[in-house]
């Protein structure tokens, strides 16, 4: 996976998504998120690339409940 962004843009990038998951409200935030994944899937144009980010992401979170359609609950 690609390392280059800078450690500053990083947290710029955190705190970002920490303002918006704030005004859209935590009934709102996993739309929201996943709305930014896609929109970020579609400007890197690399399924690859996407393919290996998820993965990355979903190391060191615990499933919690799952829901009737399979996916996973917090």
């Amino acid at each position: 996976m690609n390392n280059g962004m800078k450690f500053e843009n990083l947290e710029k990038v955190y705190d970002l998504l920490a303002r918006a998951i704030d005004e859209v409200g935590p009934a709102n935030e996993a739309i929201f998120l996943s709305k930014v994944c896609l929109v970020l899937s579609h400007a890197i144009d690399d399924i690859d690339f996407v393919e290996e980010a998820i993965h990355t992401a979903t190391q060191d979170i615990s499933p919690k409940i799952s829901s009737p359609a399979g996916h996973q609950r917090k």
